[in-house]
């Protein structure tokens, strides 16, 4: 199976298994697992939508928002360019927006496009990390706005989708509910989603969701993708379905639920601004799920499974600790590696963990400014390390690669 996070990045689209890397950006590690936009899937053909929702969309789609992230004025004034596009909603006629955190991660400028191709900036008000949503601000007076339900939806209840997706503009997608309080099986994805069959893609990431009677009840976050012919993702190659139509797949939607009165938006409100936990730690070109106990055995790495890593980001919690990426790899007389150095980390606060994914998990278990004791084999040694780190705020990955 596989995910998308449902931004729509112009120059570089990031598609990553579900269990793989798309959340290696986002947390605490990177990934290899990238292809650029052109093999990208496409966005799909726009079911035909019933005419109770088309109602819906026809009332709400003023209140949606085409969001841009800009370069910086000096270098594209106008935001020709942009160098991701998302969605949003406006929630109040005070000029509150919501869209999904991963949409202005990162971002230094971002602007919005409502339904007249008006621009307007947008400021951060607050956001959680964890749950990939945000609070933004637009400066409209008496702006249209969707109202918040004040109640959770049920299963199998229609809903309706608006977004951005393969350039479109501010389109509808319909479907419906198929579970509540739905779990991704990865960390950097939010918990407790909306799971829902209408058929998003890039782009449409921070759109409403929005039930029958017009009320808002999540925001897109990402999405699940298998060929639609197979019974499981393993029967195409990756780079088979990445150049596939969204036509051509299964997808499931997934979406941040969104309740009027809930204590997140209250806090939202009032500022929080939560990133996730990072160590500052990447691993590019190994395999996320895990690494064979030959591979340590192999190049001296000691005789436990761990979390093997490749590079650590500069002034980060891994790298102030000191610890070591594989390195010094040698090679034998057919070019097959057999001997490197470095750590492999084998536990966090006592918990073994034997891949990225496991990593992952531990590490978002604590909140930032928690110290956790990583214990490590360093170099194949026989007596583990145990090395303390004071856990790091995700937007460090950003400096810590510029």
């Amino acid at each position: 199976m596989n995910a998308l996070r449902a931004r729509w990045p112009l120059r570089l689209l990031s598609v990553a298994l579900l269990l793989s890397s798309a959340s290696a950006q986002n947390v605490s590690a990177q990934s290899s697992k990238t292809h650029p936009a052109t093999a990208a899937p496409q966005a799909a053909t726009t079911p035909t939508i019933s005419p109770q929702l088309s109602a819906v969309f026809q009332k709400n789609r003023a209140a949606a928002l085409r969001i841009e992230d800009c370069p910086s004025k000096a270098e594209d004034p106008t935001c020709a360019d942009p160098n991701g596009i998302g969605s949003g909603v406006l929630i109040s006629s005070g000029g509150e927006v919501l869209t999904a955190y991963h949409v202005v991660y990162g971002s230094t400028r971002l602007e919005a496009v409502t339904l007249d191709k008006k621009r307007y900036p947008l400021t951060v008000v607050g956001f959680d990390d964890q749950h990939d949503l945000a609070l933004l601000k637009i400066n409209i007076a008496g702006a249209p706005f969707v109202p918040i339900s004040s109640q959770p939806p049920r299963v199998g209840q229609a809903a309706l989708a608006i977004g951005n997706a393969g350039g479109q503009f501010l389109k509808a997608k319909s479907g419906k509910l198929l579970a509540l309080d739905a779990e991704a099986g990865l960390a950097s994805f939010p918990p407790g989603t909306l799971k829902l069959d209408a058929p998003l893609a890039p782009g449409d990431s921070g759109g409403p969701v929005l039930n029958a009677q017009g009320q808002l009840i999540g925001i897109t976050s990402y999405i699940r993708y298998q060929p639609a012919d197979s019974a499981s993702s393993g029967s195409k190659s990756e780079a088979s379905q990445a150049t596939a139509s969204l036509d051509d797949l299964q997808l499931t939607s997934y979406a941040v639920p969104v309740t009027e009165g809930s204590a997140l938006l209250a806090q939202l409100r009032g500022g929080l601004k939560r990133e996730a936990p990072v160590v500052g730690l990447g691993a590019d070109g190994l395999p996320e799920d895990g690494l064979p106990i030959q591979f340590f055995h192999d190049l001296g790495l000691g005789n436990t499974i761990g979390f093997a890593f490749t590079s650590v980001v500069r002034g980060g919690p891994a790298d102030l600790a000191g610890l070591r990426p594989l390195g010094h790899v040698t090679y034998d007389a057919n070019n097959v590696p057999n001997h490197a150095t470095g750590d492999v980390i084998t536990a966090v606060e006592g918990k073994p963990v034997t891949s990225f994914l496991d990593f992952l998990s531990a590490i978002r278990a604590h909140q930032v400014g928690e110290k956790v004791t990583l214990t490590v084999v360093r170099d194949g040694g026989a007596t583990p390390l145990k090395i303390p780190v004071t856990l790091a705020p995700r937007s460090i990955l950003l400096a810590g690669n510029n």
